[in-house]
């Protein structure tokens, strides 16, 4: 017969179970609850984001901003009557998102936060 896990045992199994349960990415419910986080910094931003993050979403937004580019370039280059709705529409989209995520990257936190020399003093 099993014991029940007492005081410090107790502790440790769950601190364990936490542990394990954040390092799981590989089956499908734990990859959607690991995405949640990358989503939120695309469309919301992170005012205290590291700089290579910060280079991540710089790179997105650049896709986004060539795709807006490439499709107006392409639109002009067969001058094209029909259907220019859909096509700037699309580019209208690609440009929209593209300066939102220039946004996020370079979001700072904000001035009325006490900084590290404040605290110090």
């Amino acid at each position: 017969m099993e014991r029940e896990p007492e005081g410090k045992e107790l502790e440790f199994e769950q601190v364990r179970e936490e542990i394990e349960a954040k390092q799981r990415a590989t089956v499908w419910p734990d990859t959607i609850r690991n995405g949640v986080s990358v989503d939120a910094f695309l469309w919301k931003g992170d005012p205290h984001a590291k700089p290579i993050q910060r280079a991540g979403l710089v790179v997105f937004g650049l896709n986004f901003l060539i795709l807006s580019i490439v499709t107006i370039s392409i639109f002009f280059a067969k001058h094209s009557e029909d259907g220019i709705f859909p096509v700037l529409l699309l580019a209208l989209g690609s440009l929209l998102i593209s300066v939102r995520l220039f946004r996020n990257a370079l979001l700072r936190s904000p001035k009325n936060e006490k900084s590290e020399e404040e605290e110090i003093d």
